[in-house]
């Protein structure tokens, strides 16, 4: 309910912000041009009109490390304003004695119409070309590059990010993921998921990676994403090799091949589920282009309720396996083991807890889909005679 809330919240900070600040501190067509590019542009047109090239190749070195338009243009001024729940931010060309004006204007609306507090730790006056301003998890910041061309429509080369804003991912957030699949400085296996099948752990580390990636597709160094995947590819073949008791290097024989994804040949790791009568169940690891993607849409679109869609009960019934001695293909009807709250689950200290209670545990659910013979000796209190599988590879 927090973002709905904000929005009610807010709507009057949001119409303040758009039709007192913004209309007051928004003025000028476009800046001035630089007098002194200006003068530099031509001079290096009057040596080129005389056949003097060298010349004004080195007026043109010159010309390429000054701004063609003024940059202190008093008269110009722009302000933007963006909010998602109750994070918002304020784009402000124009010096830094008026964006405090604006921080101070900002701090009494909220103050006297909203009854709300700014907080000075977070609301921050960054600016843009020489730091980054930190807005839902991207660092926003004002690119500069004299090296960097491109070309016009007319053919000619110019100087095509200066002045650009761009967002790129912050180093503390690269590290903090990295570090949920790292103890230490080393990549380590997760135990909470070598109760799952193959499937679900292949599956679980790609929709992981995947939901970081496409996050991130809007940040001009999203190659940096490259040491994440590398970290998580070394815990997924850790967990897998923990869970079979072997060595890494044979899990990626194991998995290990080749897709093409768009006319690109990746290497990837796949598991494969055979279904009679159905398509087989694919999870794959990998071929996720980190592409910087400059037009990514970035509007929330709509979402419809699936009032259809099944529950995670009914998927794990429906995928035909006993999750604890991970038997398929079953002549006999499958039955789900209920407890009232996970804290039961608690109720073993002092003796070896049974297999079935540290699946449960492991998985954090309720529930436990069981074959019958599996079902019948635990409800009797007696040791499960199907014996636990970790070698299974079906879906969760």
């Amino acid at each position: 309910m927090s973002p709905i809330l904000s929005n009610i919240l807010l709507d009057k900070f949001d119409k303040y912000v758009e039709t007192i600040l913004i209309p007051q501190y928004t003025r000028g067509g476009k800046r001035k041009l630089n007098q002194e590019y200006v003068k530099l542009h031509r001079q290096m047109h009057k040596h080129f009109k005389k056949g003097q090239k060298e010349a004004a190749l080195k007026i043109r070195k010159q010309l390429q490390k000054l701004p063609s338009i003024d940059p202190h243009d008093s008269d110009y001024r722009r302000l933007k304003y963006i909010r998602y729940a109750d994070d918002f931010a304020l784009a402000f060309t124009g010096p830094k004695s008026e964006a405090e004006d604006i921080k101070r204007q900002i701090a009494a609306f909220l103050r006297e119409e909203l009854k709300l507090h700014l907080s000075e730790e977070k609301t921050l006056i960054t600016h843009a070309r020489s730091d980054a301003a930190r807005f839902l998890g991207y660092e926003i910041t004002t690119l500069h590059s004299y090296a960097k061309h491109s070309k016009t429509k007319a053919g000619f080369k110019r100087r095509s990010i200066n002045g650009r804003i761009g967002l790129r991912i912050p180093r503390a957030v690269l590290t903090e993921k990295c570090n949920r699949y790292k103890r230490g400085n080393k990549a380590i296996h997760r135990a909470e998921l070598l109760n799952e099948s193959d499937y679900t752990i292949m599956a679980t580390y790609q929709l992981e990676y995947r939901g970081i990636a496409n996050y991130y597709h809007c940040a001009y160094n999203m190659a940096s994403l490259n040491s994440l995947k590398w970290v998580m590819e070394q815990s997924l073949t850790k967990t897998l090799a923990n869970k079979h008791k072997t060595m890494v290097a044979n899990t990626y024989k194991k998995y290990k091949t080749h897709l093409i994804v768009g006319g690109r040949t990746y290497k990837v790791m796949q598991v494969t589920v055979p279904r009679e009568g159905k398509n087989p169940l694919v999870a794959t690891w990998g071929a996720i282009p980190l592409k910087w993607e400059v037009k990514t849409p970035i509007e929330d679109q709509p979402q419809r309720q699936q009032w259809n869609a099944r529950s995670e009960l009914e998927r794990r019934l429906l995928a035909q396996i006993c999750e604890h001695c991970g038997a398929t293909h079953l002549t006999e009807t499958l039955e789900v083991h209920h407890i009232r709250a996970l804290k039961d689950l608690n109720r073993y200290e002092g003796r070896e807890k049974p297999s079935w209670v540290k699946i449960m545990a492991a998985r954090r659910r309720k529930t436990l889909v069981l074959c019958r013979t599996c079902h019948q000796d635990l409800h009797a209190g007696r040791p499960l005679r199907h014996k636990r599988s970790r070698s299974r590879t079906g879906p969760p």
